[in-house]
């Protein structure tokens, strides 16, 4: 038996009952199957020098997947502040691949408050994420990340608002703690409504965000050993006595029509700047999501991912985990095309079915090749 999952999910069952008759909480559960075609995430990985692929089979099987969250906003000590939690269960129903069983936890609070009759807000945000094992003694991908910062929301006028956040990040990837990093982290944020009729009832709105990383890692930077004019390969990178240092940029600007539909247009470039060579990285991201309602009742949405990395070393990296963005169970970064359709049968009941499909699509890592598939079948119950 799987018991760290199901006790994991029954915990936050008996929390979520009994907040849910306090006050004005939001409780949400979430249960369902899914087929997936790559459980473990496997790249095939063709070795330039060889010719040899490096990798395992992927695994296909079922998957359990079992989850819930609280959401609560008051006021408090003269401002207000948002709180949430959650917890998502992975159950795999194949015994070989057990390490990819694994249960989420996510914390956090936001607490703002204002200066005054100014349109200006000060305040705070901690957030927590740990994602252990349920079978194994570390799992796979495992990780945890912590980190706070200090607030000021500016409200520039009725149409839009600048925000900055200053703080700290500490990340540990549990299975090899070389890259596990500590560092100060800044963000900034504008969103602006370019367009509003009077009555309200829709709007084009723009977000445009900045951020910036100063990582410390545990491990020690590498150097290229390779022989002049030499293609870079894994073999021939050698240690060195510097600590691994690098700078995480991001900016990125997404465009929102919100109406009778909900369109969303991103774009994102991230530039992990790094002393190691080879793990040197330019990403760009550009992503297009809509939502409507359909007939029926039902309601979908469709995403759409396409992602561009660059190594900038030209280093070939298999699996370069710790250029993933570790944000939930999903989230592969590869180009993917991913659909949910969904339909209230009560006040508090919904079900919805889930279709999506990955792809490494515009790399300049020609010789891998990823490949994942799956649908979900689960429902939702939430509170009124």
């Amino acid at each position: 038996m799987r018991r760290t999952t199901w006790l994991a999910t029954a915990a936050m069952a008996v929390v979520s009952a009994r907040v849910a008759a306090a006050g004005p909480w939001i409780v949400t559960f979430e249960g369902g199957a899914e087929a997936d075609t790559n459980v473990q995430h496997v790249e095939t990985t063709t070795m330039a020098a060889s010719g040899d692929t490096e990798s395992s089979a992927p695994v296909a099987a079922g998957v359990i997947r079992l989850g819930g969250r609280v959401d609560h906003k008051d006021a408090i000590a003269g401002g207000t502040y948002a709180l949430s939690g959650s917890v998502l269960t992975r159950t795999v129903l194949d015994d070989s691949v057990k390490i990819e069983d694994v249960a989420l936890f996510a914390g956090n609070l936001r607490w703002l408050h204002p200066v005054g009759d100014r349109p200006v807000s000060i305040g705070f945000d901690v957030i927590a994420i740990d994602d252990v094992p349920t079978r194994d003694d570390v799992g796979a991908r495992t990780f945890s990340n912590f980190g706070g910062d200090g607030l000021l929301v500016l409200r520039l006028a009725d149409d839009r608002a600048l925000s900055f956040a200053a703080g700290a990040r500490t990340f540990e990837y549990k299975q090899a703690h070389e890259f596990d990093w500590t560092g100060p982290t800044a963000s900034a944020r504008l969103d602006v409504t370019l367009w509003q009729p009077s009555d309200g009832t829709r709007s084009l709105d723009l977000a445009t965000t900045l951020s910036y990383e100063a990582r410390a890692y545990n491990g020690s930077a590498n150097a290229n050993a390779c022989p002049p004019g030499a293609h870079p390969a894994p073999e021939c990178i050698a240690p060195t006595d510097l600590p691994r240092r690098d700078r995480y940029q991001r900016v990125g600007v997404e465009l929102t029509w919100l109406g009778s539909q909900v369109i969303a247009l991103g774009y994102q470039f991230a530039l992990a700047d790094s002393n190691s060579f080879g793990q040197s990285l330019a990403r760009h991201k550009v992503t297009l999501s809509a939502t409507t309602s359909l007939p029926w009742g039902l309601y979908g949405t469709a995403l759409g991912t396409l992602e561009l990395d660059q190594y900038l070393d030209g280093l070939l990296v298999a699996t370069d985990e710790t250029q993933r963005n570790f944000e939930n169970l999903d989230d592969e970064n590869e180009s993917s095309v991913q659909v949910r359709l969904g339909r209230a049968v009560s006040s508090a009941w919904s079900v919805e079915v889930r279709a999506a499909a990955w792809r490494d699509l515009g790399s300049n890592l020609t010789d891998r090749s990823y490949k994942r598939s799956l649908i979900y079948l689960g429902a939702i119950w939430t509170t009124n």
